[in-house]
Formats: C-alpha cells, sequence, structure tokens
C-alpha cells in the first residue's frame, strides 16, 4: 500500500495497517493481563493474609490433577513471599496496574487513528519497558523465595500424565524451571511491546495517522461558519 495522501473521498482510516491492527491487539490484551496481575497483587496484599506453607502443600495434595496441584502450591507461596515482601510488592503492584492500563488506552487511541495516539502509545510502551525490567530486578528475593520454598517441597510430575516408558518428565517443583519460566515471561513481556514499536514507527503507520488528522481537520473546516 501506499504511504501517499488519499485522495479527496477516500476514507483515511482505509489506510490503516493490518499489522497495526495486529500488534495494537497484542498491546491491548498485553494492558488486559498486566491491569489485571496488579490489581490482583494490591487486592491480596490490602487483605493483610499470608498463606501457610504447609496448609499450602497439604492443599496441593488434595488437588484432582498433580500439576494443577503444583500450581496451587506455587500461587501460594507467590503470595506469601509478596506478602512478606510487602513494601516492595505493593508498590510494584499498583505501578503495574497503572502503567497497564496506559497500553489499554494507548492500543485504543492507535488502532483509531487518534491524533497525537503514536506519540503517547511510544512513550506509554517505553515507561511499560522500563517499569518490566525494574521491577524484574526489585523482585529478585522474592522470586527466589517462593521458588525456594517450591523446591524443597520436591516431587515432580509427568506432564502427558501416562507415567510410561515414553512420558516426558519434566519437574515443576525444580529450581531452574521457574527461574526459566519468570526469565521467559519477561522476554515474552518485552517482545510484545517491542514489536508494538516497531509497528508504530512504520511508515505506513505513520501516513496512516497522518491522513487521519488531515481528515479531522478538513472536517473541522467544513464545520466552521
Amino acid at each position: 500500500m501506499s504511504t501517499k495522501s488519499p485522495a479527496p473521498g477516500e476514507r483515511p482510516r482505509s489506510l490503516r495497517p493490518w499489522f497495526l491492527v495486529a500488534a495494537m491487539v497484542l498491546l491491548w490484551l498485553a494492558g488486559v493481563q498486566g491491569t489485571m496481575s496488579g490489581c490482583h497483587t494490591v487486592s491480596v496484599l490490602r487483605q493483610g493474609s499470608m498463606p501457610d506453607e504447609t496448609a499450602a502443600i497439604e492443599a496441593s495434595k488434595g488437588a484432582p490433577d498433580p500439576v494443577q496441584g503444583v500450581l496451587v502450591l506455587r500461587d501460594a507461596l507467590e503470595q506469601r513471599a509478596q506478602a512478606v515482601a510487602r513494601r516492595t510488592t505493593l508498590p510494584l503492584g499498583i505501578g503495574r496496574a497503572m502503567l497497564s492500563m496506559l497500553l489499554v488506552t494507548a492500543a485504543a487511541m492507535a488502532i483509531a487513528g487518534r491524533p497525537g495516539s503514536r506519540s503517547f502509545a511510544l512513550q506509554a510502551i517505553g515507561a511499560n519497558a522500563a517499569f518490566a525490567v525494574a521491577s524484574y530486578v526489585l523482585s529478585g528475593e522474592v522470586r527466589a523465595a517462593w521458588i525456594d520454598a517450591l523446591a524443597r517441597s520436591g516431587g515432580s510430575v509427568e506432564l502427558d500424565g501416562s507415567g510410561g516408558a515414553g512420558a516426558s518428565p519434566i519437574d515443576l517443583r525444580s529450581a531452574s524451571f521457574w527461574y526459566l519460566y519468570c526469565r521467559t515471561a519477561l522476554f515474552v513481556e518485552l517482545s510484545v511491546l517491542a514489536v508494538a514499536s516497531a509497528a508504530l514507527l512504520s511508515r505506513r503507520t505513520r501516513a496512516f495517522t497522518e491522513a487521519v488528522a488531515r481528515g479531522e481537520e478538513r472536517l473541522e473546516r467544513e464545520d466552521e461558519p
């Protein structure tokens, strides 16, 4: 698609690139997930409850599925570690919720091609990327606490549940597995932000937003008495 100005009568939004829509949908989903995660953290910490490790282990043993049992234990131990380090995790939870809300707003504005949406979205993405890295670093002790507690509980599960000779055992209570999981989650989050930035910085996106801005200016002039 050409980046030249649309002909008179052409709808500016017909220039909207498909990859911009795809990238902004991903960004919107990331914003929703981050908002929910941050709000959940803040809600749990404001309740002031601290899960008991022994009770969490017993609860995991009563789960109908071994994988579900490990995940139940993991959630309880993570909440306990967050509660212990409340002075660190509460501000991080609030910050994640607020910055993620910016991503939701920025994605919607960019898809619509609102004036200034590219600049606003890029700033929101930059702020979230910096926060993601800072949050990962600052929560290092919290992450180590729940991962080490999970590893101490011992045990492993078979993901395919067969337990046969062809099974692929993955130790879901292995510290190395969960450290890799956390690093992968950070990589995925930063990758989504990078893809969204690339889409916003493309020439076709710039042409689209400029065409929308010119169209709105033309409508404003036509509406003037």
